[in-house]
């Protein structure tokens, strides 16, 4: 029945026993010897031998177990938080955390950055001809090409729908084609494999400059994104460097 209680729920009761455990320990290792008087008692109860030190070890290994339990319990919090359900890619919240730290540290130390905003063309068209779980699967598979085409430094984001975002640090514009073309390669070698996997990408890149607001640089992605679009999809459109 824990398992299925709500990840909120199961930390406030993984606390509250970590908390007991330490009350019930510094009573245990605080009293004084002479006023144990039936420590024999106690230690036939408890089973363990070695009296004080013994319970001292034990209720230090329960503690150790409840705090790997929270650590887990948070890690899942965390997941959920900042993780895309379908996909397992970050989300828009995780996104905006990390433009804003991306943001801070290239007005402090100059390191430019780059975002890129991808949309899949024809994933209404999958959706018709073969049903959501193919569109849901085409979405999956275009997510786990994103992040095998980019760094470890680099970072995925699903927006929503058939909407993603990476952001790319220390990535002049320059650079942002040869990333493009390892995405739509990978990707039309998926679709050679399937051919359920109708859809081609459309991208549009900014780079950031010293004072530009990092919601404007989405917005002007966007934008590029919009021009690739109109100018015959399955490309990428950068934005001009003097913008």
């Amino acid at each position: 029945m824990a398992a299925t209680l709500p990840l909120g729920r199961r930390l406030v009761g993984l606390v509250a026993s970590t908390w007991r455990l330490g009350i019930v320990a510094a009573v245990l290792v605080l009293i004084p010897s002479s006023l144990l008087l039936f420590d024999e008692l106690r230690e036939s109860l408890l089973g363990w031998p070695a009296g004080r030190i013994g319970l001292l070890i034990a209720l230090t290994a329960a503690a150790a177990t409840a705090g790997a339990a929270i650590g887990r319990v948070l890690e899942g919090l965390r997941r959920e938080v900042f993780t895309d359900v379908l996909t397992g890619l970050y989300n828009r919240r995780f996104m905006d955390a990390q433009l804003d730290l991306l943001d801070a540290k290239a007005g402090r130390y100059g390191r430019n950055f780059s975002v890129v905003a991808f949309d899949l063309d024809g994933l209404k068209r999958v959706n018709d001809a073969y049903g959501h779980e193919v569109g849901d699967l085409v979405i999956c598979t275009f997510a786990a090409i994103l992040r095998g085409a980019l760094r470890r430094s680099d970072v995925a984001i699903r927006t929503g729908g058939d909407e993603f975002i990476a952001i790319l640090p220390e990535t002049p514009s320059a650079d942002l084609n040869v990333v493009f073309e390892r995405v739509r390669s990978r990707l039309a070698e998926a679709r050679a494999r399937d051919p359920r996997l109708g859809v081609t990408v459309s991208a549009g890149a900014a780079g950031w400059t010293s004072g530009r607001a990092v919601s404007h640089l989405v917005r002007e992605a966007d934008r590029m994104l919009y021009e690739a679009k109109r100018y015959g999809r399955d490309r990428l459109e950068v934005e001009p460097a003097s913008a």
